[in-house]
This record gives structure tokens, C-alpha cells and sequence, in this order.
């Protein structure tokens, strides 16, 4: 299955680069207007896809995510008898 590049992250890039312009040439004022939404649409792209990114690290290669801790990579359980105190 192909993934479709949704451009965010360049999109993000250029929108700081074209801020840095309008901080340089244009008045106080319309800096004040823009630099919140700028930013925040930033943060949310590379936030995103840095959670995106630690998601899929986090499962394996088959897709079921990662083993339980009393379990082996054989499947067999760690404790023989079945964890409890005797």
C-alpha cells in the first residue's frame, strides 16, 4: 500500500521562512497576528510526526506490538509455576 506524502513538515518550513520576511519587512502589528497560528502549525507538524514516528517504532515487525513482560520470545511463561508464592 502506497503512502501519500501530505507535505506538512515542508509546508511548515516554508511558513517560518516566509515569517522571518514579514518580521524583517513588514510592521509590529501584523507580527503579533501571525506568529501564534505560524507556530502552532509548526509544532503540530513535526509533533505529529515525531509521535507518528514513536508509535510505529514501538510495534514489531508483524504488527501486534510489543510482547507482555512475563512472557519469553518463545511464548512460554517466565514463571514455571505460574507466578505464585507457594
Amino acid at each position: 500500500m502506497a503512502v501519500q506524502k501530505t507535505l506538512k513538515r515542508e509546508t511548515a518550513i516554508a511558513l517560518l521562512l516566509w515569517l522571518v520576511y514579514v518580521v524583517e519587512v513588514k510592521d509590529v502589528a501584523i507580527v503579533e497576528v501571525l506568529v501564534w497560528p505560524i507556530f502552532a502549525f509548526v509544532t503540530a507538524a513535526f509533533g505529529l510526526d515525531q509521535y507518528s514516528k514513536l508509535q510505529q517504532s514501538t510495534k514489531s515487525p508483524n504488527g501486534r506490538g510489543t510482547e507482555s513482560s512475563s512472557q519469553h520470545t518463545s511464548g512460554q511463561d517466565q514463571y514455571s509455576d505460574g507466578g505464585y508464592d507457594k
